[in-house]
């Protein structure tokens, strides 16, 4: 079963607003993954800077 071309954008669209959602909803900051194991903790999180151009 092949889709159409426009089908398969709209499914793509989808899956990626649902995970962003969930993400939203799950974490307190999207830029920011907390790991904890025990007394140890890991913490990644995306800097950005806008120039204003």
């Amino acid at each position: 079963m092949k889709l159409p071309r426009n089908a398969l954008i709209w499914c793509v669209l989808i899956v990626c607003l649902t995970l962003l959602i969930f993400t939203y909803l799950t974490r307190t900051r999207l830029c920011e993954v907390r790991l904890r194991d025990g007394n140890r903790e890991v913490i990644a999180v995306l800097a950005y800077e806008s120039n204003g151009k």
